[in-house]
């Protein structure tokens, strides 16, 4: 069977879709699991464990169960609230797509993947979930599409949209109001997510950038 171009590029990018939605799956339950140490045993976590297992390979959600604790109920995907932090999270990573274009073949600077590609992979994201629910983010694919096209730098990618989802769940009144109120072990979980997502995300880039580089660009 003649496979085409344009099949080709449809199985690459639904497969560059995958890698980003398991890599927002994977920090989802990370969270979870963070979240549920900081209420169990807040004085005794090693981050540092739970940080270099959860990069280990971050297109895998279950990996972090290898450290042998169940999550609380809440922060899980049982919980429709916390559920929809997993939309959000593939979606910040979506967003960010457009910046691929900026990505280059080693030999010939030729770009790895062009513009057309990209708006199909952010629709699949799309499609696939990826959701901005409530302008939390805050970020859209059009005003990032046009930094990437500038000589403007890529702006910083932090966790300060969490903290908007956070107190967007305390407006509601939602059990995750609790993660709002101010004391060490919810200090402790914010000051773990602004380490963790920029991680996340050079490490999703890194992925990226490696499936790229071993196909053709992507028209």
């Amino acid at each position: 069977m003649i496979i085409s171009k344009q099949q080709n590029n449809f199985a690459e990018v639904e497969g560059l879709s995958a890698i980003i939605e398991k890599s927002a799956r994977s920090l989802h339950s990370t969270i979870g699991y963070i979240s549920t140490l900081c209420e169990r045993d807040f004085y005794n976590i090693n981050v540092k464990d739970v940080f270099k297992l959860a990069l280990s390979d971050i297109t895998n959600p279950d990996i972090i169960s290898n450290l042998g604790l169940r999550p609380n109920k809440r922060f899980t995907a049982s919980d429709p609230t916390f559920a929809g932090l997993a939309d959000l999270m593939f979606y910040t990573f979506a967003v960010r797509m457009p910046f691929l274009r900026r990505l280059r073949r080693k030999i010939g600077e030729i770009p790895l993947i062009k513009d057309k590609a990209i708006k199909s992979l952010y629709i699949t994201c799309a499609e696939n979930g990826a959701n901005d629910l409530d302008n939390i983010v805050g970020e859209t694919f059009a005003e990032n599409a046009k930094i990437a096209k500038s000589k403007f730098p890529e702006p910083a990618f932090t966790g300060e949209w969490f903290r908007r989802w956070i107190y967007h769940c305390a407006s509601k009144g939602t059990d995750e109001v609790k993660l709002s109120t101010i004391d060490n072990k919810n200090i402790f979980l914010i000051g773990c997510m602004d380490a963790l997502f920029p991680l996340y995300y050079a490490k999703l880039i890194e992925i990226l950038e490696k499936e790229l580089e071993s196909s053709n660009t992507i028209a």
